[in-house]
């Protein structure tokens, strides 16, 4: 058994809050502080039996415990304990993945596009199962309400004062900007979990969230996958948005200097609108190349194995 002073009583500790230091331990309703710290004290049980059973319990906490395991990981006493807490912490991931290819068998039944906040939302659930929907759909809804607060009180009520006042709300007042070299391909730069953490990505995840605040303001843009950079483009005003640059306005000639500076030849579909589907794929060969830097050998697995999921699902013959 743990010692003691371990543990709090239950009229000390409310239900579901256990100290770690510093740290809380977030348990789903209805759980207790000392079971789950007594599951927690079978992860090194030399028995087989235990041992599963004990993590099929952790996952059966659901994705909240997933900081708090993930965190101590390097703190649990030998190599079994370990990788009974990754086996756990990987489960949810999975289960991220599996919803992804699932969102897109669905939309490929519909014949349609997929929804870009659930693909979003899902993938940051790859690297961060604890990523709650509800929070970023909160803090999206919020940036556009204080886009129609700024475009009210702005002496420009067209399609160009609009994207100006989404401008300022997005990245003067709640600080979004482009990562910098020395962390660019840190993965937690596509991650909407903790993008919204640090305001900081890599040019495909700050323009999907641009692109989802600017569907709830009403404007009607798209994504444009340029080689090696990736833009918004409002189509009633014909401007390109940079949002890796403060939305820094491009025009077609601006885009097609840049493509020629990075070496490709440019060719007209390079400024085309490009699926959802696509920005999803992109995002995920970023990731791919970013976890590449660190080695992290399961997750380029993972993904690779999700990428060609994806693309057999797509191209699929129709019965």
């Amino acid at each position: 058994m743990l010692p003691e002073k371990s543990i709090m009583t239950e009229e000390e500790q409310p239900l579901g809050i256990h100290s770690v230091g510093s740290e809380e331990l977030v348990l789903p309703p209805g759980i207790k502080v000392s079971e789950f710290l007594a599951v927690e004290h079978l992860l090194d049980d030399p028995d087989e039996d235990v041992v599963t059973a004990v993590r099929e319990k952790m996952i059966s906490y659901g994705y909240r415990v997933v900081p708090y395991l993930r965190g101590h990981i390097l703190q649990y006493p030998n190599l079994r304990a370990k990788e009974t807490v990754m086996a756990v912490v990987q489960h949810h991931q999975k289960t991220a993945l599996t919803a992804l290819i699932n969102l897109v068998q669905e939309a490929k039944d519909a014949k349609s596009d997929i929804d870009l906040e659930q693909a979003f939302v899902l993938l940051s659930r790859f690297g961060y199962p604890e990523t709650d929907t509800e929070v970023i759909a909160t803090a999206l809804d919020e940036i556009a309400l204080r886009t129609h607060a700024i475009f009210m009180k702005s002496s420009q009520h067209n399609d160009l004062g609009l994207l100006l006042s989404m401008n300022q709300a997005f990245f003067e007042e709640t600080g979004f900007a482009g990562a910098e070299d020395d962390c660019y391909h840190n993965p937690d730069n596509t991650f909407a979990h903790t993008l919204w953490k640090t305001k900081r990505g890599i040019p495909i995840s700050l323009s999907a969230l641009y692109l989802l605040i600017a569907e709830r303001t009403g404007m009607n843009l798209y994504g444009v996958g340029m080689p090696a950079h990736f833009l918004v483009f409002h189509p009633e005003l014909d401007i390109f948005i940079d949002a890796f640059n403060n939305g820094a306005f491009l025009s077609r000639d601006d885009c097609k200097r840049f493509i020629k500076s990075a070496g490709f030849s440019f060719e007209p579909s390079m400024l085309e609108k490009v699926s959802n589907i696509a920005i999803l794929m992109r995002m995920i060969r970023n990731l791919i190349f970013a976890y590449s830097k660190t080695d992290n050998a399961w997750e380029i697995d993972e993904l690779h194995e999700l990428s060609a999921t994806i693309l057999e699902t797509m191209n699929q013959e129709e019965e």
